[in-house]
């Protein structure tokens, strides 16, 4: 792109909550060369995100989504057609509404950052007359959407968008099983600010420093996140007498009340080896408060963000199995990965770092390189900034 080519891309989000999503957007929107991307947010409702996002001087628009779509849970989707018809219809109507800001604003590019975003921003799009980029994020599969919405959104998927986003090779393959149509397609894995990788390189140890290791969960508090294997798994080692401490950071966000209470049930037999720290702001410092990070989703994460940032401050990391984890985490290079669901598993894993510091110190030295090296937001703002000059054809 010649530098006084600029480009205006409308990022479009049903949601301003702080989760997945919308986090890695931010990171790869504060990397971006603002000389030659101009972004502008478009979000459907207030939140953290828009709070964030402005105290980031990047320009956020609110045009209010109604309710029902907005908050409506992917669970209830395909279920029921006149429903359905509904919240087309409702789709339909705020594509209507975005259209004509899309188009007084001069938008280059639409690129869509939420299931929800995919349609309508494709709706929009489509009156406006702008390509319209889908980020996804999320596995299209079974295990995580009604069949019937996974037909229709893989179909969609290969005639609808100009191109397709999506954060690992996992998700690329569950999107797109057959193979991609006709639209361009690109693998940009999310990545960590320059603010977020400030920790020194760990120093090589052969020992624990205080006789209770610390070995933290991060994450929202949802069933498929593996929460109760986690507990699990600290059952067994206290079981076999290893000693360490057990922490739980993380919150229900959409309704999840009802499994936290289950956990915290659970836990009742680990007494004071288990501590349930909520939602949390201070991320950074309390992984550097851990010796070990676990990540025990029980289906296949799409990425897998809790990794690269357990990474990033030197941890080592036990994470399951599947989905994007595998394209990070080499086994027994920069991380340990075990079947998902499988807390003898887990244990085993723990009990071996426990037991071999020198060991777990090495898994984290690795860590903390790989990261650097492969997944940083600089590289995710590139090359989704040459996606947009591939799609715009300015190469």
């Amino acid at each position: 792109m010649r530098v006084s080519e600029f480009s205006r891309v409308f990022y479009l989000d049903h949601t301003s909550k702080w989760s997945g999503g919308e986090v890695a957007l931010f990171r790869t929107l504060t990397s971006l060369d603002r000389g030659k991307i101009d972004p502008v947010l478009v979000l459907a409702t207030e939140g953290e995100f828009a709070v964030r996002l402005r105290a980031a001087s990047l320009e956020t628009i609110i045009v209010p989504l109604e309710e029902r779509l907005r908050l409506a849970h992917k669970d209830t989707l395909g279920r029921e057609f006149r429903r359905d018809v509904g919240m087309a219809m409702t789709c339909l109507r705020y594509a209507l509404l975005l259209a004509p800001i899309l188009r007084r604003r001069k938008a280059e590019l639409i690129h869509c950052n939420s299931l929800k975003s995919d349609i309508y921003g494709a709706l929009a799009g489509r009156i406006a007359g702008i390509p319209v980029i889908w980020h996804v994020r999320d596995h299209i599969d079974p295990s995580y959407l009604p069949h019937r919405v996974v037909t229709v959104f893989r179909r969609l998927a290969r005639s609808i968008p100009s191109g397709v986003l999506t954060n690992s090779f996992s998700t690329e393959g569950k999107l797109f099983p057959e193979g991609a149509g006709r639209q361009r397609r690109r693998v940009v894995y999310d990545g960590l600010m320059d603010s977020e990788l400030q920790a020194p390189c760990p120093l090589p140890f052969d020992h624990w420093n205080h006789s209770l290791p610390k070995i933290g969960l991060l994450g929202r508090i949802v069933p498929w996140k593996g929460q109760h294997i986690f507990l699990e798994a600290a059952k067994q080692l206290t079981d076999r007498g290893v000693k360490a401490h057990f922490q739980v950071i993380g919150a229900p966000l959409f309704g999840e009340a009802e499994y936290e209470a289950q956990l915290r049930q659970q836990a009742v037999s680990l007494g004071d080896r288990v501590s349930f720290l909520g939602f949390r702001s201070d991320v950074p410092e309390l992984l550097r408060g851990l010796d070990i990070l676990v990540h025990c989703s029980v289906t296949p994460e799409p990425f897998g963000q809790v990794v690269i940032e357990g990474m990033a401050e030197g941890l080592p990391v036990v994470a399951s199995d599947g989905g994007g984890v595998q394209e990070i985490i080499e086994q027994g290079v920069n991380g340990l990965r075990t079947p998902m669901g499988n807390a003898s598993a887990l244990a085993d894993a723990l009990e071996r770092l426990l037991r071999d510091p020198k060991t777990a110190s090495a898994l984290g030295q690795a860590a903390y390189k790989h990261v650097r090296e492969k997944f940083t937001a600089a590289h995710s703002a590139r090359a989704v900034e040459s996606f947009y000059q591939e799609l715009l054809g300015r190469e």
